[in-house]
Parts: C-alpha cells; structure tokens; sequence
C-alpha cells in the first residue's frame, strides 16, 4: 500500500507540471501583451489582411459606386450645359429676329399706319428667307399693334399644343412713339434635336408640375424611369435601375429632363472588384512569404531602433502607449531621495534611471547600480522587460513625455514673444520652432537694419520688400498720419494700378477704422467690418495693421491676399506683427527728428525758414544754379515804421502783423520758393527759375498788397502799413548768391532812403565800396 502511495503521490506532480506549461501557453496565445514577434506580424496580420480584404471590397463597392454617380452627374451636367447654351443660343436668335424685324422702315411705317394685316405677304417671304438660313423650319413672325397687351421687350416659352415654344417680343418705335410690337417663336424642340448625345442619355422637354410629375412633350433617347421630381429639380435622382437624371427649368412651365443610363458602368464595376480579389490574394501570399522571411530580422531591428531613439531624440510622437508601473520603491524598497523616479513614481524605472537612461542627466544615478551593474541585472528591470514591443512602448511613452515638457515650453516662450497668447496652449512641431527660430533671426536682421535708417523711405522701403518677399504680399500700402492735417498720406504704395483704400479715408483719421480702434481689422470674418475695403470679398481678404509709434497709432499698414492663401498667412500675422513693431520705434524716432530738425530751421513766429536754412540750402543750391544757368530773384523786405507797432500796441500786436506779413508775401510768390525771416522784420523771398527782370514785379505785387490790407491787431482795431522792398538778381548782379543777398539789401537800404513804401531795383552805382 505503501509503494502504490508512493507511486500516485509521484504521478500527481508530474501531471500537475504538464498542466501549468499547457495551461500558461493556452493564457499566453490570449495574452496580447505575451505574443510573440511571429504572432504579431505573420498570425495577427494574416487575420488583418482577411479582414480588411472585406472591409476593402465592401470600401471599392462603395467608392465604385460613388464614381458611377459623379460619371453620370459629370454626363447629365455636360448635357445640361449643352442644352443652356443651346437655349441661350435660341433665346438670343429669336430676340435679335425680332429686334431685326422692328427696325425695318416698312414695318414701323405700316404698324403707324394701323395696317400689320397688309403685311402678311412681306412677313411670308421674310420668314421664308429667315428660315432658310437659319435651318429652323418652325420660326414664325408676327405683328401687332400699339393696342397689344403687352408690347415691352421679353422672351418666354408656352406649351402651345403640347409643343413647347419659344417666344420674343420687341417693340416698334418710330421716333418717340411706340407703334406696336413684333413676336418671334419657334419650337424649341426643333432646336434641340440637333444636340449630338452620347450613347445612355436622354433628353426630354417637360410641361406643368403638379404634386412632383411632369407632363411630357417630346423626348429623344431612353429617359430614366420612376424618375423623382423634387429630387431632380435640386440635383441628381436616381430612376429605376442605374438609371440616372435631372431635371432643369427652362422657363417657369417648360422643364428639360435629362437621363442618363449606366448600367455598362455597374457592370464594369464588378470586373474591377473580380480583378482586386485575385490581385489581393496574391500580393497577400506574396506579402506573408516576406514577412516570414524577415520576421527572424525584427529582433535586431528592434534593438537597433531603440538606440537610436534614444540617442537621437530627433522625433515627435502623438500618441502614447498604455503601460503598467514597477517601480524600484516597491521592488526594492529604494529610500534614494534624489533618484527621479522616487520624486515622481508614475516614471518607468529602467528608462529614467541606471545606464540605459534617456536622459543624459539621470544616467548612473541609479542607487542600486553598484550592486547590480547594469540596468539588465536589477529586478525591477527584470519585471519591466517583455517582448521588443513592450520596451518599444516604454521608450516611446518616455520620449513622448520628454518631448512634450520641451515643446510646451518652446512653445509658451515663442507665444510670449510672438505676442500670441491665443496660440499659447499648442504644442509646436520641430519644423514649427525651426520656420520661427529662421522668422525670428530674420526679424533681429531687419531690426538691425532699419536701426540704420537715414530717413522714413527706407524704413518703408525695406518694410515692402518684406511684405513682398517675406511673406509673399505683392498687394501692400503704409498709409502714415499726419496728424497736423488730420489725414492719412500714402507712404509705402506696392499697387500700381488702383488703391486698397477708398479715396474717403485718406481725407480722415477717423474714417480708418485701424486707425480709429488701433486693433487689426480683417474682412475675412466680416466683410462689412469696414466700408473702405475696396475690394471683392468673395475672391480676397483685406488686412489693416496699425503701427504704433510713441504710443498711438502713427501709420496703417494695408495688405490684400487671396481667401485661399488666407489660412497660412493667418499663421503668420504674429510675425509679421513683430516686423511692424520693430519698424514703428524707428519711424517715430526718424519722425521726432526730422521735426526737431525742422524746427532748428524755422523760425518758431511765423514758421518761415530761418538764416541757418538759408545758409544749408544756399551751399547745395548755389552750384546747381551755376550749372542749369538760370536765373534766381532776391526780394529784401522789410516794414516800414514796425517799432511804432511794438512802441504803440505792445509786441503782440506786432507779432501778429508779422504773421499777417508772411501770409501776403507767400500768397504772391509760389509755393516752390521760398521765404526766409532775415531779421526782426525783415524777410528775404528767394524766387526759383526766373525769367531776368521779373522779380521786380512780383516784389510791386507784394508792395501792394501790404499797402492795400488792413491789419488785424489782437485789440480788435487795424491798421495799415507799408513794406520797402530791394530787388537784385542771381547771377545777374552778382556772381555770388550772398553778394546778390547784399546787394538786394542795398537797394532795400536805397528804398528807405528815397521815402520807403517803394520797390528798388538794384543797379550797380549804389555799390561804392570797392570790394564785397
């Protein structure tokens, strides 16, 4: 009893140890995360290819389906436009017969005369002739007169008879009266018989409509049966079988439908799916014979594929895999305070820490790597490894978190900078940060640049060049405010043959809505948003883009694309933002300096140029002058008595008639010369491209204009006073411009001598020194 005891108790492990390998296998074969390499690729993707074999076949029926629909709306929507423009062809024959008809002397003098039944011989031969060689048999004149119904102009159709019929009136004028009418017709039909169809269509003219039926008239070719109406009317409907049609209104009681059949292309459908199945077939044997041969080379290329992820860090990945957590806190009860995977437990051990880090910065930091050695002799990565596509999971959750911490800080710091905090929660693409690392070295170059701007054009200048090659904007304006006049004056203008702007808004601060909002303003969501758009929304997008400079809006740049090329430059209005910002800081200061330097050389009273403009624009003018050969005018004016002014009505008075003095004297010389204050009241007009000798009078025009006005005192009285002027000429008097100066003042000097109130020319004896 003891030896069969003995011998049950060594049967029962011996079958117990056949079961768990059986029963292992049997959960393995279950086990998604267990299968191995052969089952992933060869088992799992023959069942894959089965299956998506049907899904394929039921996926070709479909689209063969669709292209039979597209191929028999393309036929119906070809022979529809065949038929309008037959139509049109008909409509315009009929009404130009009948306009040709009403313009015959004939015609118009019998309808006057009230006798259009004498005409019916003539209008026999005429319709005779007409159709003859027109090939319309059915085309038919007819008169009536000033008492018809209806004599205004029109074309229409009628079901006259069960034929539809194409009409055209025209009415008879004879001189300023309206004598009658004359109505052509002809069967439509007649005229669409002659349209060439191909093989499956039909075409058939229809009258009435009456709960979705037609009534039809005349029909050539096998027309779709059990065709729907309403279905028709707005689109493609489908008949019996594979029959297709439409129907198409021809006027409101004449409809055209048309059919087409295709059964040739059902047919030929299922040959097409025969022929994949077989070619499917082989190409999957032939596809599970290489995977087979290959699949023994996975293993290495697994391996292979995990090192140079790891090391390169050159992908992106959007999804992550599901893994389950072991951690070394578990495992082995790790107190490392500064491993990263005892800061944060939902890290994967193996890939965080230890030599086959990721991260260059947690490689060898595992505690327990002295112990160990390698990553591949610690228990916890023990349990961490499976198959390769296990690890390959691993990886890829690691690189996807790494890859995510990085991109979402480049891509709030690129928001930050680019001023897109709408965009600020995206996570960019590497060609992302690359395209705006390139956008934004670009943008430090044309900072840079423009810093070394001499003036405003260039600033402009290098912004179109911007506008144009950078972000591909042939279309631009800079519209700049002048804030003295209160308007908008073109700067930059990249259109040369019309405006992006209604002549309106240049006249206007306030009627630029940029300007005005100081907020970009872009008609692609509203097209009405701004009524100086002053372009086809259908077709483009207009953008306005204030510059702001010294804190409020100083220019207006203005820009037109397409609505098609909109989406990509939505993407890019961020930079090229920033391009408007770097220039505005620059133009604002060329534009303070540019006054600053303006205001050194004017004379702050009454705004005419000042002595050290005179002497700048004497040194570059002098030559020219001397080149050209022309001659120019020096008129020395000054007031007569104007310390009385000061002395009896107090310096405002007098500044006031300064100011009054200068408007007269730039109201009787041109705007191209120019007016320089010489000293307290003294003015020297210098008159550009004279002809010799005509200074004088423009200098008794000025004498008499002051003589003749009543200044206005700030008191409210007036008064009147006289200017002396001196007169001399360049090179005429001298052969230099500050010797004409002086000698323009000599003969002012002469005319206070002789009375004042006088113009004196200058002449050479009233120089008796001997040298200038």
């Amino acid at each position: 009893m003891a030896g069969k005891g003995s011998s049950k108790a060594d049967i029962k492990p011996g079958r117990n140890r056949e079961k768990i390998p059986m029963c292992r296998s049997i959960a393995r074969r279950f086990d998604p995360h267990r299968w191995s390499i052969k089952g992933r690729f060869l088992y799992l993707t023959g069942a894959l290819l089965v299956l998506g074999n049907l899904f394929l076949i039921g996926y070709l029926y479909v689209i063969f389906g669709g292209v039979l629909e597209r191929s028999a709306q393309a036929q119906l929507n070809l022979v529809r436009t065949t038929v309008s423009i037959e139509v049109q062809g008909l409509e315009g024959m009929v009404r130009s017969q009948a306009a040709a008809l009403a313009e015959m002397p004939g015609v118009k003098a019998s309808l006057a005369a009230g006798a259009s039944d004498g005409m019916s011989d003539f209008l026999l031969s005429y319709g005779n002739n007409v159709r003859k060689a027109l090939g319309l048999m059915s085309l038919d004149f007819e008169l009536s007169g000033s008492d018809a119904k209806e004599t205004e102009a029109a074309t229409w159709m009628e079901n006259v008879g069960g034929k539809p019929v194409l009409f055209a009136r025209w009415p008879v004028q004879r001189g300023d009266t309206r004598v009658g009418c004359v109505v052509t017709r002809c069967d439509l039909w007649e005229g669409l018989s002659k349209i060439d169809l191909p093989q499956g269509l039909g075409i058939a003219l229809a009258s009435g409509r009456t709960e979705g039926s037609l009534q039809i008239l005349t029909e050539r070719g096998a027309l779709a049966k059990g065709l729907d109406f309403e279905a028709a009317a707005t689109g493609l409907a489908e008949g019996h079988g594979d029959a297709f049609g439409i129907a198409m209104p021809l006027d409101n009681d004449i409809w055209a439908i048309l059919s087409f059949d295709a059964s040739g292309l059902s047919e030929s459908r299922w040959n097409k799916i025969n022929l994949f199945i077989w070619f499917f077939l082989g190409g999957a044997l032939l596809i599970m014979t290489v995977l087979y041969l290959n699949v023994i080379r996975i293993e290495s290329f697994f391996s292979r594929m995990k090192k140079i992820i790891i090391s390169s860090h050159s992908n992106y990945f959007a999804e992550r895999f599901e893994s389950d957590s072991v951690h070394c806190l578990d495992v082995l009860h790790c107190h490392n305070e500064e491993c990263p995977v005892y800061q944060n437990p939902s890290l994967t051990c193996y890939l965080e820490t230890g030599s086959e880090a990721i991260s260059p910065k947690w490689r060898d930091t595992c505690l327990f790597l002295n112990k160990y050695e390698t990553c591949h002799n610690c228990p916890v990565y023990a349990l961490r490894k499976g198959d390769e596509l296990t690890e390959m999971r691993n990886v890829m959750n690691t690189m996807m978190r790494l890859w995510s911490e990085f991109l979402e800080r480049v891509g709030h710091l690129l928001a930050y900078v680019l001023r897109s905090q709408g965009q600020s929660g995206l996570m960019p693409s590497l060609d992302e940060i690359s395209d705006r690392l390139e956008q934004m070295a670009k943008l430090t170059f044309f900072g840079r640049d423009v810093q070394g701007a001499f003036d405003k054009t260039e600033v402009y200048a290098q912004l179109g060049h911007v506008f144009t090659e950078g972000f591909g904007l042939p279309k631009h304006m800079v519209f700049e405010v002048d804030e003295d006049a209160d308007r908008l004056v073109l700067a930059l203008d990249g259109i040369e043959d019309e405006g992006l702007c209604k002549h309106q808004v240049l006249l206007s601060c306030e009627s630029c809505r940029a300007c005005r909002v100081a907020e970009d303003v872009v008609s692609f969501y509203n097209p009405k948003l701004c009524p100086h758009f002053n372009c086809d929304m259908s077709e483009a997008v207009r953008v306005c883009m204030p510059v702001v400079m010294s804190g409020k809006v100083g220019a207006v740049a203005s820009f037109m694309t397409t609505r098609r090329e909109w989406e990509p430059l939505r993407a890019q209005m961020p930079i090229l933002r920033k391009y408007l910002d770097e220039a505005g800081p620059v133009l604002s200061s060329l534009k303070l300096l540019k006054l600053s330097k303006e205001q050194a050389l004017r004379d702050p009273l009454t705004h005419c140029h000042n002595r050290r403009f005179l002497d700048e624009f004497i040194t570059k003018y002098e030559p020219l002058i001397d080149r050209e050969g022309k001659t120019t005018g020096l008129l020395m004016c000054d007031m007569d008595y104007f310390k009385q002014v000061n002395d009896e009505h107090g310096h405002e008075a007098g500044d006031a008639v300064l100011q009054q003095v200068v408007g007269i004297i730039q109201a009787n010389i041109r705007r191209s010369d120019l007016l320089i204050r010489y000293g307290g009241e003294e003015f020297l007009a210098l008159l550009q491209n004279v002809e010799t000798g005509s200074a004088e009078a423009v200098a008794e025009k000025i004498r008499k204009a002051v003589e003749d006005t009543a200044f206005e005192l700030p008191s409210g009285s007036r008064l009147h006073k006289t200017i002396s002027v001196g007169v001399s000429e360049f090179p005429d008097d001298g052969d230099g411009m500050y010797k004409a100066i002086k000698f323009a003042d000599v003969a002012l000097y002469s005319a206070k001598d002789g009375g004042r109130n006088k113009v004196i020319r200058f002449k050479p004896e009233m120089w008796t020194d001997e040298s200038y």
